[in-house]
């Protein structure tokens, strides 16, 4: 590899995730960005102790390059935390793309073993700016992104059915729903919200609609800004999974603890 790109490859590897351009993906099926680079599958499920493989597209109108790596992902107190793990090979690592061209990626254990929780990763498809590369059109601004696809090894065994305990309780000035996942599998939510309504269809009066991701054994956290004097339950936890088309709820969750499975 000739120096100058070894160069630059060292310096993404240190600085990847500092970028403002990262781009997480969450979704089913593929992922397309700005135009510019199409991912299948955006969600990566890898068997025991098999291996996987993603088809990387390049939609922009010129060559690009391409780099992989593969990230451990953890969640330390409620936060997202990554770093570059050497449990994958990811082949190939470093690939370049003419307009419209595409790459199958492969990815796989070093050394496969047996789990029973699943282990959770996100590989990091990076797209390394070249010198003169810059899209010279009057008025355009040519971004290089970082895409950040969820990786799940499927733990060995009849895995047990994620088990979701809710918590509610006043911190400060806000009111704090927690989920605390005690089973051996993931659990996506797109809406966690906080409603005195007994019915799960009307929109409740505090939610956060962004998809988020509760790992087996971690837990996830949402504040809910409220004034003491609107504090007043009872309240119900409003709970919409990823997949799922009806909202469920907890009733009388009211500083209470309740499970959902």
């Amino acid at each position: 590899m000739p120096c100058r790109l070894l160069s630059l490859v060292v310096s993404l590897r240190r600085f990847f995730l500092c970028g403002l351009q990262a781009v997480l993906i969450f979704g089913s099926g593929s992922a397309l960005a700005a135009a510019a680079t199409s991912i299948t599958p955006v969600i990566i499920d890898v068997p025991s102790q098999g291996r996987a493989m993603v088809t990387v597209r390049n939609d922009r109108a010129r060559e690009m390059l391409y780099q992989v790596t593969v990230m451990d992902w953890h969640v330390v107190d409620g936060v997202d935390q990554y770093a570059v793990t050497q449990d994958f090979i990811a082949s190939p690592p470093l690939f370049t793309l003419a307009p419209s061209a595409s790459q199958i990626v492969r990815i796989g254990f070093r050394s496969p073993a047996r789990q029973t929780v699943e282990q959770a990763y996100r590989l990091v498809l990076a797209e390394v700016p070249r010198p003169g590369s810059a899209d010279e059109t009057a008025g355009v601004v040519d971004f290089a992104l970082q895409y950040l696809l969820p990786v799940f090894v499927v733990p060995s065994g009849a895995a047990a059915d994620p088990a979701l305990t809710w918590t509610l309780r006043t911190d400060g000035d806000a009111m704090v729903v927690r989920a605390d996942n005690a089973g051996a599998r993931r659990v996506a939510l797109n809406l966690v919200g906080l409603s005195r309504q007994t019915d799960a269809e009307l929109e409740p009066e505090f939610s956060r609609r962004q998809r988020v991701t509760v790992l087996a054994h971690t837990w996830r956290e949402w504040r809910f800004p409220m004034p003491a004097h609107q504090r007043a339950g009872p309240w119900r936890i409003v709970v919409l999974h990823s997949g799922s088309d009806s909202r469920m709820t907890f009733p009388d969750a009211d500083m209470r603890t309740v499970t959902s499975r």
